[in-house]
């Protein structure tokens, strides 16, 4: 089945300087790929360091640089710039310039990630993006281990 999605204006999940999109959600593709955009403002983090045991995920920038941590190695992506992170690799990212950055983000197979997406901003509009207990309960449900705490959740520094 092919289909064209057109959508209005405005994020869909808000996440402090971090506002996510939804191009292709779960339910559109039974759950095999979720596509998103990504916009993020300067020196905002974006997501601490995780790994997933079934997702692979891909980075596209569109505009700006975005850190990426992977397997121990940092890299600075640019507009063109693509990541493809496997299952089982460990990485992180966050806007630590003074510019914004924009890119595409995409899961496969997409297990319901708009439900994580959801989460994570209902938590920061509480503040509880370091509240151990509730990061890990909602990662846990969305095939998300943290490797190393939730400070990277809250802090661009990296």
């Amino acid at each position: 089945m092919t289909s064209v999605v057109q959508r209005g204006l405005g994020p869909n999940a808000v996440v402090g300087g971090m506002r996510i999109s939804y191009l292709a959600r779960s339910d559109e593709t039974g759950d095999g790929l979720g596509i998103y955009r990504v916009d993020m403002d300067p020196r905002t983090p974006g997501a601490g360091l995780h790994r997933h045991a079934r997702l692979t995920e891909t980075f596209s920038v569109e505009a700006g640089r975005l850190a990426l941590h992977v397997s121990d190695t940092d890299h600075a992506l640019g507009p063109g710039d693509f990541a493809l992170i496997p299952p089982g690799i460990a990485h992180a990212f966050a806007n630590r310039s003074e510019e914004p950055v924009r890119f595409t983000l995409s899961f496969a197979p997409a297990l319901g990630r708009e439900g994580f997406f959801e989460g994570l901003a209902q938590l920061a509009a509480e503040g509880r993006l370091s509240d151990r207990v509730a990061m890990t309960d909602l990662m846990a449900r969305y095939d998300q281990e943290p490797l190393a705490g939730f400070a990277g959740w809250s802090d661009a520094s990296g």
